[in-house]
């Protein structure tokens, strides 16, 4: 959508221009300086961009710690708080959340799982608090425990 603007501001400049067809004018001149300078920046700003796309990467260096559980009619909320280790700002992580049924004290099956990404900025060696949402798990059956397990992390590219 941006390059389609671009090149509608560039035709619409040209067709300007070729109108005023004058090289002894100081106002001609004036005007294809600025429009030069402007369409340089532009074509710099657009092939630049890329230097801070997101980059997914495993999910090293992350740990999650569940604090809180609410439960309510529409899910289960998870609050707690994400620690980031690594050495990138993290701009969002997929976690897997399991709700998990532990009949005996060493076995636990998984009930229910599904992936979210959390989107939050949380800069390299920082803590921040978070909270996600899930359903609850089908057929009503019990949960003794919920394990949210980071997957991937979507990080900025380092810039140093």
């Amino acid at each position: 959508m941006r390059l389609l603007l671009l090149f509608a501001v560039v035709i619409a400049v040209i067709v300007l221009l070729w109108g005023s067809w004058q090289w002894g004018r100081r106002a001609f001149l004036i005007t294809v300086v600025a429009v030069v300078t402007g369409l340089s920046a532009l074509l710099y700003g657009m092939f630049q961009e890329s230097a801070n796309d997101q980059v997914l990467l495993a999910p090293e260096g992350l740990e999650l710690a569940v604090s809180d559980i609410r439960e309510s009619e529409s899910g289960v909320r998870l609050s707690g708080s994400l620690t980031n280790a690594g050495e990138l700002d993290l701009a969002a992580v997929d976690v897997q959340i399991q709700a998990l049924a532990c009949p005996t004290a060493g076995e636990c099956r998984v009930v229910y799982q599904e992936q979210q990404r959390l989107q939050m900025y949380v800069p390299a060696g920082r803590q921040y608090p978070f909270a996600v949402v899930s359903r609850h798990p089908p057929d009503q059956e019990t949960v003794d425990r919920w394990q949210l397990r980071p997957v991937a992390r979507l990080v900025y590219p380092s810039s140093r």
